[in-house]
This record gives C-alpha cells, structure tokens and sequence, in this order.
C-alpha cells in the first residue's frame, strides 16, 4: 500500500509540475516561484506604529523605511546565522568591568580616578600619540599560557558580537547605559582618556570627506585600506583590512538634532522604540557614513573610530543628563530609566554580558562620575584648536579640510608617513576610487555582517560605497554677500585642485559586500530582474489666486468674499531631503535593496530614471540568497534619491497587483533569476536580432512605481 501511495505521490508531484510549467507559458508569467508572502509582524507593526504617529510631512519615508528596517533586523537576529564569541574574551571583558567598579567602590572623585574626554581636534600633539600609541598595544597578540594567541582589542570588539548582546544594548533604553560601559571599559584597557569625535564640526563643511580628520593626521585615509596614521596595517580577527568609504551615505550628526534630544524632558523621550527622534537613532548615521567595518553591527568597534563616535554620543547623553537636573529638578536621571524595549532592556535585566550588573545600573550616577567632559569647540576661538575655524555666519566652528590645513602644521606619525602628509592637500578623489577599485581585486567583497540603517540621509553623500565625491557646494542662495556662500567658495576653491567638483555621481557603480551568513561568496547569490517606473513630481503651488484686472470691482468683490467663505485645504507636501535637487542632465537614481528575512545578507543597487520625462522607466537586477539547497525569505525595497519610498507591484497570472515587498523564492522550474546578472538580463531581453526587445516571457516579476505619494506608501490593511 505505500508503494502504491508513494507512486501516487510522485505522479501527482510530477502533473502538478507539468501543469505549472504549462501555466506559466500560458500567461508569460515569470514570477510564479517568487512568491509574495506577507509582511512580517514585527516589521508591519513598525511601519503602522510609526505611522499613526508621524506625518508624511515631518519624515522622509526612507527615513521611516531605514528607520523599521534595522529594528527589524536587530530584533529577529537571532533567526539568522552569527559567529559566537570565545570564553576567553568574556572573562577579559568582566576583568576589566570588575576593574571599573573597584575604582568606584573606593569612593571619591579623585583626580586621578576621573578622566577627561576631549573633541579629538583639541588634543595636543603628545595626548593623541599617547592614546593611538596605546590602542596599538592594545592591538598586538599576547600569547597565553596554552599557546593560543590573544589580542585584547579584538577580544574588546569582539564584545558588541554576540546575537544576544545586540539585542541587549541596541533598539532600547539600555543602549545608552550598556555603550558607556562599554566604553569605560576600553578606558581602563588603555589607561588613559577616550577623545570624542564631535562630527557636527565636519557637518557643517561643504564637503565633510575632506575633513583633516581622515589624514595620517588623525585617522588615516577615508578611503580604501588605511594604509596610513595610526591605525595603518589594522587587520580584523576575521583576517580583512580595516576599510572606509567615508561619505557613501547615511549622515553626521548635525546641531539641530542635538539640540531636538536635549529640549527634551525624560530619558523615555530618547530613547527607542520611539516614532521621532532619539540619541540612538542619531548616533546610527555616522556608522553608515564612515562605511566598511563601522557600517555593520557586529563588526562596527573593530574600527577604532566607533570608540571616538560612541564617547561623542555619551557626550549628547552627558548634556541631557545635566540639562535635566537644571530644567526638572524633580527628575533624577539614574533612576530615570524608561520601562520599554524588548525583556532583555528591563531595568533589573542582567546587562550581557557584564552578568554582575543590572541593566538600570549603567544609568547610575557613579558610572556618568568616573568621566568628565571637555565642552565641545565654540566660537570665536574654537578651543584655540589649530584645526578649526569659527563659521561667523553659522555662529559655529567646522573642521578645517585637507587642504586648507599647510603642510608645515602637519605632524607626522613618523618618516614612512611624512610624504603622505605632505600629499594630503593634493589628493584627489579619483585617487579613493582608485583604491576601491584595487582592493575590491584583491580582498573581494567585505566580510561585515548587517548594516546599520539610518534615520536620516545627508543628500552629499553619494548613494554608494565606491569612495567618490559628494557635491561641492550647498544650495544656491539669493544673494551672494552671505559668509556662508563665500565660505563655499572658498572650500570649494580647495577642492577643485584636488579634482572634487564636477565628478559625476551617476557613473559609479555600487559595490556589495557579497557577505551572506558571514560568507563572502558571490556563487551564493543570484540576481531577480526589477522594473523602476519613475513619475516626474508635479509642481506644488499655493500661490493665491490672482483676478484679471478687466472684471468689475462689483465681480472683484463678489469672487473675493466667496474664495473667503470657502475652505481651502492645501494639499499635503511629503518631506523631502533638504538638500534634494534636480540635476542638470536630468540623470537621477532609485536605489533597490533586498534584507535577508532568514539569512544574514544585504544586497544594494540603483538604477538610473530622467527626472525631465513625465514617466521614465529602467530595468535592475538586484541579489538575494541563491535558493539552490533551500527557499529563501526576503525583503525587498526602493527609494529615489529625494528620499520618497516606491510602491512595489508584483506579477501574478499576467497582473501586476500591489504587493508588501516580501518574497520567499524557491529553485523549482521555471526559474525566475539568473546565476549572474547576465543571465538575469539574458531571460528578460533577446539581443539576437539587430534591435534587444522584450522576451516573450521577459515581464519582470517585480516592479516599483516611484513618485511622490502624498499618503506613506505602505499598504498595512
């Protein structure tokens, strides 16, 4: 009988086959084994809780889309493959944690015990060698009694790892009290102060990439390996450079954000989950913007500078603290902690993986005692700081470039980094490119894991991570005896020699990591073939009305009293980025990601619309996970370059219907993808005859319809 039965089964399966291949070339289907899945709670309830709460007006909706995103990949990360961290790591880290509490259980604040953290520009000569000489040490392998090789750094870093940790000290109130710990932490490994990166002082210029900061001066190059300053020859533990593509996206922290967190009155109102703004998710755009390890939560404190950006968010959290105890005396901002976020940020949760603490305790007074802070650079002396300058008109200082800091104030690490030095006002961006192009041959894709996502977006920056410039200058104004305009000019005039202002955007090619499960393997991705349908936005007007001049006054009269008597309801304008523009040549680009649902993987491109069309469209082949050993679960998404979420449509039996953006594919025929984009390409187009046209079964599975909704584009019914 189970033969009988398992013959049954397999004729079944095998007609059931035949009937969807015959289906499928009935109806010139291609989508039939991508398959539309609905959206996941956590992530649905993300976009309906933010929603309900946030006009269409206040937020970009690819700030919102980034924002659900990474709390959605933050929450579930444990359904995904990680790389677990060593028992020897975990007792380093609680050594040095008993250490930190040993000094405050002695009492006192002692000048000894108390460390000064100061913006990394203010620094002397000595205090900046001393504390790179020390994270050197730091980074150096120890040998242990049993032979294995140890290296404290690593073991540090290594600390932010763990699936368990990330959802600890992220995407809660803990991440604040979790993140100085942390930090006191590296502080007792290295003996001396942690400096701050205050990058509001780069913000400001019109080309933060050429900010003295990312010289052997202080960090190294931005882009590529750093090959050079202090941090020169770094390698990970899991055997990859250290890498930056500083400016690719995401944004600096601005002013105005700092002042929005500390105009506000409880820790609950900085802290996630929350629909507006909050120091977490302000402090997400500089690890997008640095780009290469930074970028990625698991591997983000393997790049030295996580510690500068992290002691300048203790900062922000330092200031608000302070600004409660004056304004609401009421408040006592240690026992202010907000009773939200996942179990594991409950107040009396043991704080992972520092297990002899609880988690209220890293809002605790003593812990916020053992550091004090510099303030931050202001006008008119800006910290007497040789490398900044007071913007008059912003009434704020900025960092100064490359190229406006001479050579002869340039101190050299030592004699190998001299000629770099002296080079650092002649280099060119082509020269980054350059170096994106040579690495990428020679290491292949990145091993990072899960990307940060940003709550907002600095429209300078490119939209990609090959290291090419962002536009030169801001805005045009009105009038041109502005400071801030001549001040352009001015940093503008310093870039042209060094070939940044007119390189176009549009040529550059997006370079993925190819990292999927902590694997970097492009056999381990395939390519879906995606349809961008770009709308040309209408010009919104509320000009009043104007009335020829040829009516009577008595007409005049009439018409004005009835447009007062009529309720005028003005049309609502969705935000955009700021500094959106429409480009010359008309050129603009819609960004398509998938995020892996049950894998670990990210996968991003763009395709190129005419802004100057009333319709255009393009075609994009974007990865996700090759289905060939089991389906896959993805998310898939798209946004233009003024910030403004597409609404994606997918085909089923020869309809396109809207869709959430959720796919699970599968390696059954008929397949839907390519192995490479060429093939991706080759199954939508034929290029035999004198012309490529449409195949016959060329429809794409998937297509975004991209223009300015006027309502948030997700559909949560």
């Amino acid at each position: 009988m189970s033969g009988l039965l398992s013959h049954d089964v397999t004729v079944h399966c095998h007609l059931k086959h035949l009937l969807l291949i015959v289906t499928y070339v009935a109806t010139c289907q291609v989508n039939g084994l991508l398959e539309p899945i609905p959206m996941p709670d956590i992530l649905r309830e993300c976009y309906r809780y933010r929603t309900e709460n946030i006009s269409v007006s206040e937020m970009t909706s690819q700030s919102l889309n980034s924002f659900c995103i990474t709390d959605f990949l933050s929450e579930t990360v444990l359904l995904r493959p990680q790389r677990e961290i060593s028992n020897t790591s975990i007792l380093y880290a609680q050594e040095l944690i008993r250490k930190v509490i040993g000094r405050i259980n002695t009492g006192g604040r002692s000048r000894r015990q108390v460390r000064e953290r100061k913006e990394v520009r203010t620094l002397s000569r000595e205090e900046w060698n001393t504390f790179t000489e020390r994270l050197n040490i730091l980074k150096r392998p120890v040998m242990l009694p049993n032979g294995e090789q140890f290296v404290p750094y690593d073991a540090i870093s290594d600390i932010h790892m763990p699936p368990y940790t990330l959802l600890a000290a992220h995407i809660g109130p803990n991440f604040l009290g979790w993140h100085r710990v942390y930090l006191l932490l590296l502080e007792e490994a290295l003996g001396v102060p942690l400096p701050y990166w205050d990058s509001r002082l780069d913000f400001d210029m019109v080309d933060p990439t050429d900010s003295v900061l990312w010289t052997p001066e202080f960090f190294g190059q931005g882009f590529g390996i750093v090959d050079n300053g202090p941090f020169a020859g770094w390698i990970t533990p899991q055997g990859i450079n250290l890498i930056r593509n500083i400016g690719n996206d995401g944004s600096l922290i601005t002013d105005e954000q700092v002042q929005g967190i500390l105009m506000q009155g409880s820790h609950y109102e900085v802290t996630e989950p929350i629909p507006r703004l909050s120091i977490e998710r302000v402090h997400d755009g500089p690890h997008v913007w640095v780009d290469g390890q930074l970028s990625a939560l698991a591997t983000a404190p393997q790049e030295p500078v996580f510690f500068l950006h992290h002691a300048f968010v203790d900062y922000i959290w330092y200031l608000f603290r302070n600004r409660l105890r004056m304004e609401y005396p009421d408040i006592d901002p240690q026992y202010d902690y907000p009773l939200k976020g996942n179990v594991l940020h409950a107040p009396n949760a043991p704080m992972i993986p520092f297990n002899n603490l609880q988690n209220i305790q890293g809002y605790n007074n003593f812990f916020e005692s053992r550091t004090v802070y510099a303030p931050s650079p202001t006008c008119p002396d800006c910290g007497e700081s040789p490398y900044l300058v007071c913007n008059l008109t912003l009434g704020r200082c900025r960092s100064l470039s490359a190229a406006e800091v001479a050579p002869s104030r340039v101190v050299p690490f030592g004699a190998a980094d001299a000629a770099a030095t002296g080079a650092v006002a002649g280099a060119a961006a082509a020269v980054g490119q350059l170096k994106i192009q040579k690495l990428v041959k020679k290491l292949g894709p990145l091993k990072i894991g899960s990307r940060f996502k940003v709550f907002s977006r600095d429209p300078r920056t490119r939209g990609d991570t090959l290291p090419n410039s962002p536009l030169a200058t801001r805005r045009r104004r009105s009038f041109s005896n502005d400071s801030n305009v001549n001040e352009a000019i001015f940093q503008t005039k310093n870039m042209k020699s060094r070939g940044h202002v007119g390189d176009s955007q549009i040529d550059k090619p997006y370079l993925n990591t190819f990292v999927l499960d902590s694997v970097s393997d492009e056999k381990l991705w395939v390519y879906i073939p995606v349809k961008i349908i770009y709308e040309k936005p209408s010009e919104m007007s509320t000009n009043p009305v104007e009335l020829p001049e040829s009516i009577s006054p008595r007409q005049r009269n009439l018409i004005t009293k009835e447009i007062n008597n009529t309720e005028i309801v003005q049309p609502t304008i969705p935000a955009s980025s700021p500094k959106c523009h429409v480009s010359g040549s008309g050129a603009s680009k819609v960004y398509v990601q998938t995020d892996g649902i049950d894998y670990s993987g990210r996968y991003k491109d763009y395709a190129v619309v005419d802004e100057r069309l009333p319709i255009s469209s393009a075609m994009i082949y974007v990865g996700v996970k090759n289905p060939k050993h089991s389906a896959a679960k993805f998310y898939m998404s798209a946004f233009d370059s003024c910030g403004h979420v597409c609404k994606p449509n997918c085909l089923a039996n020869g309809e396109y219907n809207a869709c959430s953006g959720t796919f699970q594919i599968t390696s059954s025929s008929p397949l839907m993808y390519g192995v490479t984009v060429k093939e991706a390409a080759n199954g939508v187009w034929e290029t035999e005859g004198k012309l490529p046209v449409v195949s016959e079964y060329g429809n794409a599975p998937v297509v975004f319809t991209c223009k300015i909704y006027t309502n948030w584009p997700w559909d949560l019914s």
